[in-house]
């Protein structure tokens, strides 16, 4: 069998893993109501200025207020340091976002909201990176085409209407273009991501940055690895938790890659982890989903077998092992980025697994909640109302 690039790094996560206990004894209570009524008012705050914002008028003073509110909330409510917020939550950063949507629909008019809201995502992982590499946070060309690599490939791959044949027949050619640059895509789609890798190639050169495309290569490997998670026939056919690593880890690793061009070992495992700990809450929130599409992961099949509690734990574990041992805080931006960091994983958990309560105990469902900023029922009428005026935002640019 052909030994995937960067499969050495995959299996010392998986050593890292089998080695985090199956119990956390760390939970901590976060929760009061006080924080429930000011997420409710930072909402209500937020809902008003998102309507006055000038889209044209970056100058906008609503911008900026804004901007205060959530700083704010994030100190006294969330208990974040002063210094980590005035590092981390910048104006520029909603620059970037609406550059970086205008941009996209240039290149396909269609894309839909959930894609742009997909690529997004992918932004702000890569300007967080970028934060943590000391590289200057904008829109490169290599963070635009990359993130748009994500609505383009990924939604083809997950497309059930595309059969296994034509998926594997796309990566096999889409692995040449990456590997080569030469080759060219058959349909609409395919045309898009092969001129993704044209303006990556165009921004790195193949020759004196090699695992830039060695990690895109090894995204395919891991998108292709997770087609043998559809409607497998044993649950020894393949190993889940190595595919799910695979691909989790490969992507942010990526995302280094194509930030800095060369990293270190450190850097490696690091962005590496960073993924692995990213797609299990991925797989964690879309237990039910994957389900009722046949698509199995670590989580779902062990929520069919019995609670997840064992999993999540050892999850937690790695989480802490993860910012304790490979957060690098040598810089100011990586500092503030390890609160930050910390706070956004707790709450992927979080709505993950107000998503998938049934899988769990009710004891590790409590300390959960507990754990949390805020309850669950303030927390899903928030989001809520929040996404509904971001989707009309985005509709509006």
């Amino acid at each position: 069998m052909e030994k995937k690039y960067f499969d050495e790094i995959n299996e010392c996560l998986l050593k890292i893993w089998y080695s985090m206990p199956n119990t956390y004894d760390s939970y901590k209570r976060r929760y009061s109501r006080d924080k429930d009524v000011a997420l409710k008012r930072l909402n209500r705050v937020l809902k008003s200025g998102l309507k006055r914002i000038d889209m044209d008028n970056m100058e906008d003073e609503t911008i900026d207020a804004l901007i205060n509110e959530i700083q704010n909330f994030a100190v006294s409510t969330i208990g974040m340091s002063n210094f980590a917020v005035n590092e981390v939550f910048k104006k520029d950063y909603f620059e970037f976002s609406q550059e970086f949507i205008e941009r996209a629909r240039k290149v396909d008019p269609n894309i839909k909201r959930e894609g742009i809201f997909q690529a997004l995502r992918n932004v702000w992982v890569m300007h967080s990176m970028q934060m943590y590499l000391g590289a200057e946070v904008k829109i490169t060309d290599s963070v635009f085409a990359y993130s748009m690599l994500y609505p383009l490939t990924d939604n083809y791959l997950d497309d059930p209407d595309v059969t296994n044949e034509e998926k594997r027949d796309f990566n096999i050619r889409f692995r040449e273009k990456i590997k080569t640059g030469h080759g060219e895509g058959k349909t609409d789609c395919e045309k898009k991501s092969f001129e993704m890798i044209d303006i990556i190639g165009r921004e790195w050169n193949r020759n004196d940055h090699p695992k830039v495309f060695e990690s895109l290569i090894a995204i395919l490997d891991g998108q292709h690895g997770s087609l043998h998670q559809h409607n497998m026939n044993s649950l020894f056919d393949k190993d889940l938790l190595a595919l799910t690593f695979y691909k989790g880890g490969s992507s942010v690793l990526a995302d280094a890659y194509l930030i800095n061009g060369t990293l270190t070992k450190e850097q490696e495992l690091f962005a590496f982890m960073y993924g692995v700990i990213l797609q299990l809450a991925d797989d964690l929130q879309d237990v039910e989903s994957d389900l009722s599409e046949n698509h199995f992961t670590i989580m779902n099949v062990q929520g069919t077998f019995g609670h997840l509690d064992s999993i999540l734990h050892k999850m937690l574990n790695l989480i802490d092992y993860f910012i304790e041992h490979h957060y690098e805080q040598d810089t100011d931006a990586q500092i503030a980025l390890r609160e930050l960091t910390l706070e956004s994983i707790q709450l992927l958990i979080f709505e993950a697994l107000m998503r998938s309560k049934r899988y769990i105990s009710s004891k590790v469902y409590k300390n959960v909640c507990l754990g949390s900023h805020f309850s669950s029922k303030a927390y899903r009428k928030v989001e809520k109302s929040f996404n509904k005026q971001l989707n009309a935002i985005i509709e509006s640019l």
